[in-house]
Formats: structure tokens, C-alpha cells, sequence
């Protein structure tokens, strides 16, 4: 009987350990990045790469639809992890999102949002109907 307890408790000990590993290994691949470049609804981008000053309208439609929003950077789209709506105002405009990126799933889950004011940066609300941060 002591041994199959031993046994068990081995197995529970070895599982748990896995366990933990796994969960360290989740945290590892989400690390913290800014990435700055077009934003994008991500609908459109994946049916058809569609971008762009030409999109613009579209992509606001789509974003205040309740579509996701993405940062096209050196041709590769990345989900912005967050409600589309609140960045509709300035799909197809120069952003930068600062958050944890998971690689895994191709998303960042944003801390900051700027968007390009001329020379500037100004820092977007991540709630939809929420007017600028200042």
C-alpha cells in the first residue's frame, strides 16, 4: 500500500511540475513591444490585404462594425487585442502600440496606443466613444 501511494504521489509531484513548466513557458512568449506602422481592420486585410488611404472609409466601417484592428508593419499584420471601435477614427493613419506581443497567436494586447500627429505623438483612448488622451 506504501508503495502505491509513493507511486501516486510521484506522478501528482511530476504532473505539477509540468504544469508549471508549460505556464512559464506561455509567459516567455509574450514579451513586451512597441510596433509602429499602418493601422489596419483586420477583415479586409485578410480577404484581400486591403490598406491604405484608398481603404481608409471602409476600414472605419468595419472597425466601428465591431471588426479587430491590426498594425501592418514590413508587410506582416499583427491583431490589436482590443476593441476595434475605439481606434476607428484613425484606420489607414500611422500608429504605435506598445503591450505584450503572443507571438503564438499573432496579437498584442496593448498598454499605449499613439497615433502619428504630424511631428507628434498622441496617445488614443482604448475606449470606444472616450474622446484623446491628452
Amino acid at each position: 500500500m506504501r508503495h502505491l501511494f509513493a507511486a501516486l504521489l510521484a506522478v501528482v509531484l511530476i504532473a505539477g511540475g509540468a504544469m508549471w513548466v508549460r505556464a512559464d513557458d506561455k509567459a516567455a512568449s509574450s514579451d513586451k513591444k512597441t510596433i509602429e506602422g499602418e493601422l489596419v481592420d483586420m477583415h479586409c486585410y485578410a480577404k484581400g490585404e486591403k490598406h491604405g488611404e484608398s481603404h481608409a472609409d471602409c476600414g472605419k466601417k468595419c472597425l466601428k462594425g465591431g471588426e479587430k484592428a491590426g498594425v501592418l508593419s514590413d508587410g506582416k499584420a499583427i491583431t490589436i487585442d482590443t476593441d476595434g471601435k475605439a481606434l476607428a477614427d484613425y484606420c489607414s493613419q500611422t500608429v504605435r502600440v506598445t503591450g505584450a506581443v503572443d507571438s503564438d497567436n499573432k496579437t498584442i494586447k496593448p498598454d499605449k496606443v499613439e497615433v502619428k500627429d504630424g511631428d507628434n505623438w498622441k496617445e488614443v483612448s482604448l475606449t470606444a466613444g472616450d474622446s484623446d488622451k491628452k
